[in-house]
């Protein structure tokens, strides 16, 4: 069983305070003074400024806007897939068992927008990006769009994640997939 946000949260943490010498609350205060007032401006800006991971900007910009603190795996799922989205949760466990049947060190982290797949690192997510697809995001290095791998829009060079299948029904939960996503799972063990 993976990680809950609030375990993942204490380990970004942690390792910050390791990496940089400042904790979380003292980014926020750096970036409340020199950073664009936009979430984005200041994720981009706590990035390409100071070299922090994506995990760790967005983690900062979140505590200056007060919402440091998240949900339970639950209640977070519950969200992704309320109103309009809840048919795709079927779709969304398939995925998950196809992930976890990978190997006992894939964790399964439930985030607000989407759900992170871990080995070491991020391997993989699930995003509900309409209320009729979902988005599986692969890391797989060196590899370009084709056939059902599709870019990720909005990516740089510091994402691991860059390509993307698009899973609109029972059918799109097949071999292909299943063996993107074995590859992503691979690649991360290097």
């Amino acid at each position: 069983m993976g990680k809950s946000p609030g375990e993942m949260q204490a380990a970004i943490a942690r390792n910050l305070k390791q990496r940089t010498g400042k904790s979380v609350e003292e980014w926020a205060d750096e970036a409340r003074r020199f950073a664009p007032s936009a979430r984005n401006g200041r994720v981009g800006w706590l990035i390409t400024e100071h070299g922090l991971p994506k995990t760790a900007a967005a983690m900062i910009a979140a505590c200056l806007e007060g919402e440091i603190d998240y949900a339970d795996s639950a209640a977070l799922l519950a969200g992704m897939f309320a109103g309009p989205k809840a048919a795709l949760r079927p779709l969304y466990d398939e995925i998950v068992k196809a992930a976890t049947a990978l190997g006992t060190d894939v964790h399964v982290i439930p985030c607000r927008t989407q759900v992170t797949l871990r080995r070491r690192r991020q391997f993989a997510w699930i995003k509900a990006t309409t209320s009729t697809r979902l988005d599986v995001g692969l890391a797989l290095p060196g590899s370009a769009p084709s056939g059902p791998l599709l870019p990720v829009a909005g990516t740089n060079a510091q994402d691991r994640v860059r390509l993307r299948i698009a899973v609109a029904g029972r059918d799109d939960v097949n071999a292909e997939l299943k063996r993107w996503l074995k590859t992503a799972y691979d690649l991360d063990a290097r």
